[in-house]
């Protein structure tokens, strides 16, 4: 593997990881939410992130797809809890993990493309 494709897949592990467990502290710790409304919060957030973890850590190349669109809706997320005053470090935090988590998706999927057109037997 290329070097930009493991940074991509360093970034985009560590995005997918570090969104998880903010989501799990925001939603318990940082800024509870009423106990009803935790587990389908909870559920919400974290399930989407689960369901593709495996084939990001396998390196497959649809999950790389998968996860880049839909740190798209955590960026979302996060510039609308930016504006909210009492959340602005968990929304931060959320802020950058979604770039992460976004740009190392790209320079993995990049990487992996460049690397097929350079040997076209792949």
């Amino acid at each position: 593997m290329t070097m930009p494709a493991l940074l991509g897949h360093g970034f985009a592990l560590t995005g997918c990881l570090g969104l998880i467990v903010l989501w799990l502290a925001w939603v318990t710790v940082l800024a509870p939410y009423p106990l009803p409304a935790r587990a389908p919060t909870l559920l919400a957030a974290t399930l989407p992130l689960l369901l593709p973890l495996r084939g990001l850590v396998h390196r497959q190349r649809r999950s790389y797809g998968w996860l880049g669109m839909l740190s798209l809706g955590y960026f979302i997320h996060g510039v609308g809890a930016w504006t909210a005053a009492p959340e602005r470090l968990p929304a931060s935090l959320e802020l950058l993990l979604s770039l992460a988590l976004f740009g190392g998706c790209l320079l993995s999927l990049r990487a992996r493309q460049s690397q097929c057109d350079n040997n076209p037997s792949r």
